[in-house]
């Protein structure tokens, strides 16, 4: 019977040996480490069942024992682990930790149970049928280990039992059977020697489930596919290089166009480090945007840290290609630069279109109205020199595209005059009620033209501004102006700037009906309406630009008499 078993335990030992051959083949995934270290495990228990058929004296047999044990305690954790995995199930990381801790403790005590009686409270080696064995008497610490076998069974039948359930697959319930096989044969010989033969019959078991585990793998090929995909990918990546790193530095590795662009990784240990990995891109080229230049193609390169429990344990440095990318990136932005530049110069030259419109369309009232010469010209002028200081100081929120809108269309301020009869345009004296209602009207008629003449050549924004300009330039910030009476802030403030550049025009100017008043005599005016003719909120500004308003006026009437001499 002896020769026997050791033959069969001897069979059992090296088919174990050839299944974690088999199983260390697979690329490592999260399945197939638990596949490996279960392995491992089981040629350490079968190990310590050989053991124990070949020694000949207690102390060989004491030793075989615990060498069982090394291999027992962890092999059901691990079978659940592998099972879990199968399933797609996560256990919750404290009750993996509490296992583990319990096998622990138990390979401790089994370990130095020739110490205490913990585990056995006697034993001795006996023959029985001439095979040596160690006779026990059971302590606590056995009975607890057969408690924690029992309830990893019950765990792996109620597993298979949810999985057959919830899954229609027929491949993957016969899967989750022959895995329930693999996990329940170990125990199953077990209860056999201990109720039928008088034998250890548990390394046949073990190589029931080996078998059945190769199986598996190799027929049904349950692989870990996310590990074995997160492998493929790594390797088979063309046009992005990938270095891996530890928190230390330390290289642990690349794949192939890391080494075909970097020629010192395919020497690199992976137990060198490499000092500041940065030394590895320093020298190489770069260009204005500070892409790495590498053989004529570009690359960037981006660091990644790789976490495990919320701890950095390590970095990937992912080398990208994106030459492809640039080079559309750069066709993108000369296009749009090209484009910006055509638009820039269309909106110009329409720009200066409409301004010659404007232009035109003013210099039409100007040869009509005798009385107004220059008028149109200085007070856009005055509008400006307001206008800059209204910027400059910024209280008022005006953007700069509004301001500049209003100076561009104060031309147009007593557009509707071009409606007005020649004989009240161009009357020398001072108008009759009747006549000056008539004169009124180019506020009104003024907002009716700009719109359809400009139209088609301009936005909404300037003709909403053109038009405001126009009809109200003449109301009064007390409501005593016209055409409709407007009152303080319900005036548009393009049209209160207006009238103060209006107004102080005609003060200052010679009309055919009156002489041009003092620079003084005309800010004494102006301020005195602060309030009630114009916007008190404008007080600042015309107070800022008094000597530049005087210097203006004074260079276009010297610049007048140098033409007239």
């Amino acid at each position: 019977m002896r020769e026997f078993l050791v033959g069969g335990y001897s069979i059992a030992v090296l088919i174990s040996i050839l299944c974690l051959y088999l199983i260390l083949r697979q690329r490592p995934g999260e399945g197939q480490k638990a596949v490996q270290t279960l392995t491992s495990f089981i040629c350490i228990l079968v190990t310590g069942y050989w053991l124990s058929i070949t020694a000949t004296t207690l102390d060989g047999m004491v030793i075989a024992q615990k060498v069982i044990y090394a291999g027992g305690c962890y092999v059901y954790f691990y079978m659940l682990l592998f099972y879990l995995n199968f399933c797609r199930i996560r256990i919750p990381r404290l009750v993996s930790e509490l296992l583990q801790a319990f096998s622990f403790c138990m390979l401790l005590i089994a370990f130095t149970f020739d110490h205490h009686k913990l585990l056995y409270r006697s034993y001795s080696m006996v023959e029985a049928g001439g095979v040596p064995v160690l006779e026990k008497e059971y302590g606590i610490a056995h009975h607890a280990y057969v408690v924690m076998m029992a309830c990893y069974c019950v765990a792996f039948i109620v597993l298979a039992v949810r999985f057959y359930r919830n899954n229609q697959m027929e491949r993957r319930r016969k899967q989750s059977l022959i895995l329930l096989l693999v996990a329940l044969c170990p125990t199953a010989s077990y209860i056999l020697q201990k109720t039928v033969v008088k034998i250890d019959l548990v390394p046949f078991g073990l190589c029931i489930s080996l078998a059945l585990t190769i199986y598996l793998i190799y027929v049904e090929r349950i692989y870990d596919v996310t590990g074995l995909a997160k492998d493929y990918v790594f390797s088979s990546m063309d046009d992005t290089a990938l270095i891996v790193i530890d928190s230390d530095q330390y290289y642990k590795g690349s794949n192939d166009l890391a080494k075909e662009l970097f020629p010192v990784l395919r020497t690199a240990s992976a137990i060198e480090r490499l000092e500041t990995l940065s030394q590895l891109l320093d020298d190489v080229k770069t260009d204005e945007d500070g892409f790495l230049l590498i053989e004529g193609r570009l690359y960037e390169p981006k660091v990644k840290k790789v976490q495990n429990r919320g701890k950095t344990v390590g970095s990937v440095i992912w080398i990208s290609d994106v030459t492809v990318e640039r080079e559309h990136v750069r066709f993108v932005n000369n296009y749009q630069k090209k484009l910006e530049h055509d638009v820039k110069e269309k909106t110009l030259h329409i720009e200066q279109l409409q301004q010659k419109i404007v232009l035109g369309m003013a210099n039409i009232i100007e040869n009509r109205d005798a009385s107004t010469g220059g008028h149109i010209r200085r007070t856009s002028d005055v509008v400006s020199i307001l206008i800059d200081a209204i910027r400059k100081d910024g209280q008022l929120g005006l953007s700069d595209e509004f301001c500049t809108t209003i100076v561009r269309t104060a031309p147009l301020h007593d557009i509707g005059k071009i409606a007005v009869e020649d004989r009240i345009l161009k009357k020398p004296g001072k108008y009759t009620p009747e006549e000056f209602e008539m004169m009124k009207s180019h506020t009104t008629k003024g907002a009716q033209i700009i719109p359809s003449m400009l139209r088609d050549v301009t936005d909404e924004n300037t003709l909403r501004i053109a038009c405001n300009i126009a009809k109200y330039h003449h109301e009064k910030w007390n409501g005593l102006g016209y055409p409709e009476h407007l009152k303080g802030e319900a005036i548009p403030i393009e049209a209160r700037i207006m009238a103060v550049a209006d107004v102080y025009d005609a003060l200052v100017s010679e009309r055919c009906y009156k002489e041009a008043m003092s620079f003084d005599q005309a800010y004494e005016i102006i301020m005195e309406s602060m309030g009630s003719h114009f916007d008190p909120g404008l007080e600042k500004y015309f107070v800022q630009c008094r000597s530049q308003l005087e210097d203006y006026y004074t260079y276009a009437d010297r610049r007048l008499k140098a033409a007239e001499a």
